[in-house]
C-alpha cells in the first residue's frame, strides 16, 4: 500500500513538472529570423586553404564573374574596385538577394511616390490653370457682350450722324437758295431805289422847269402890262 501511494505521488510530481516545464518553455518562446547578410571571404586560390585577400564581401555586392571551376566549387570574380580573387560558388546567385530587391522596391516606391506627388501637383496646377482660363473666358464673354452693345450704340449713332449730315446738307442748300434770293431781292431793291431816285430827280427837275416857265410867263405878263399902261 505504501509503495502504491509513493508511485502515485511520483507520477503526480512528474506530471506537474512536465506541465511546469511546458509552461516555462512557451513563456520564453518568441519569433526570430535568420539573418541573410553574409560576408564571404575572397581568397587568392581555389580552396579554403588559400590566402584571404579580402576579409569579407557583403552579400548583395555585385561582382563580375570571370571563371567557374565546378570541380573545386570556386568561381573567380572581380570587384568594382578591380580586385580579383576566388570565392565559393555556393554563395553566388544570378539575381540580387532579397534585401537588395527590397531596397530596389523601396527605392522604386519612393520614386513612384515622388512621381505621384508631382502628378498631383501638376493636376492641381492644371485645375488652377483651367479655372483661370474659365474666368478669363467669362470675362471675355462679358467684354464681347459689352462690345456688341457698344457697336449697336455706335451703329445707331452713326445712322443718326448720317441723317444729321444729310439734313445739314439739305439745310445748307436751302440756305444757299435763300441767300441767293436775298441777293436777288437786294439787287431788286437797289434797282428800285435807283428808279425812285431817278423819278424824284425827274419830278424835281420838272417842277423847277415848270416854275421857271411860270416865272418867265409871269414876268413877261407883268412887263407887257407895265409898258402897256396897265399899271401905274
Amino acid at each position: 500500500m505504501g509503495y502504491l501511494l509513493a508511485g502515485y505521488l511520483l507520477v503526480a510530481y512528474l506530471l506537474v513538472g512536465t506541465a511546469l516545464l511546458a509552461v516555462s518553455q512557451f513563456s520564453f518562446a518568441d519569433e526570430v529570423y535568420i539573418r541573410d547578410t553574409l560576408y564571404v571571404p575572397l581568397r587568392g586560390g581555389e580552396s579554403i586553404q588559400h590566402k584571404i585577400i579580402h576579409r569579407g564581401i557583403k552579400s548583395g555586392t555585385p561582382l563580375e564573374r570571370l571563371q567557374i571551376n565546378e570541380q573545386t566549387g570556386f568561381t573567380r570574380v572581380r570587384t568594382a574596385d578591380g580586385l580579383e580573387g576566388w570565392l565559393q560558388t555556393q554563395y553566388l546567385v544570378d539575381e540580387p538577394i532579397a534585401s537588395t530587391q527590397l531596397d530596389d522596391v523601396k527605392s522604386e516606391m519612393r520614386s513612384l511616390d515622388t512621381k505621384h506627388q508631382q502628378t498631383l501637383l501638376s493636376l492641381k496646377e492644371t485645375r488652377e490653370a483651367k479655372e483661370t482660363l474659365t474666368r478669363e473666358q467669362e470675362n471675355l464673354a462679358d467684354q464681347n457682350v459689352r462690345l456688341v452693345e457698344d457697336l449697336a450704340t455706335i451703329t445707331t449713332l452713326s445712322s443718326n450722324v448720317i441723317a444729321i449730315d444729310e439734313q445739314n446738307k439739305q439745310l445748307s442748300e436751302e440756305r444757299d437758295v435763300l441767300l441767293q434770293e436775298i441777293n436777288d431781292l437786294n439787287e431788286l431793291t437797289d434797282a428800285l431805289s435807283d428808279d425812285r431816285a431817278q423819278q424824284w430827280f425827274l419830278r424835281g427837275a420838272g417842277a423847277v422847269l415848270i416854275g421857271l416857265l411860270f416865272g418867265f410867263w409871269l414876268g413877261r405878263r407883268v412887263y407887257h402890262k407895265r409898258y402897256n399902261g396897265g399899271w401905274v
